[in-house]
């Protein structure tokens, strides 16, 4: 599962201290991967809050703990308006493709895409 955010803020080097802060947080909770924030060389001013889970079930209990949400409502703000998790169908590592089966699209649970 992956959670992706774009956002413009208007204070990027406290935004970027906000999101040590709570990649730190989300860090801490069960079923985190991974994180990190990223920047566009084309934009700036346009960055990038990648967070990766083990699945659906931890990534809504790890970004729904009260810690994670406050840590996170800072950064909520400059986020773009728009879908921001994501499930994993296709994963391709050392040149091996791997298809996932969804877990949460209605009629396809189980079923490769």
């Amino acid at each position: 599962m992956r959670v992706v955010t774009r956002h413009q803020p208007t204070d990027p080097s406290r935004f970027q201290s906000d999101a040590h802060e709570a990649l730190l947080v989300l860090a801490r909770q069960p079923g985190f991967v991974s994180g990190e924030l990223g920047r566009s060389p084309d934009d700036p001013s346009s960055l990038l809050l990648t967070t990766r889970w083990a699945n659906v079930g931890s990534m809504r209990r790890g970004m729904g703990a009260f810690d994670a949400k406050v840590a996170l409502a800072p950064l909520m703000v400059s986020a773009a308006d728009e879908p921001s998790a994501f499930e994993v169908l296709l994963d391709v590592r050392d040149g091996v493709v791997t298809e996932a089966l969804s877990a949460t699209a209605p009629g396809d649970a189980g079923r490769p895409f």
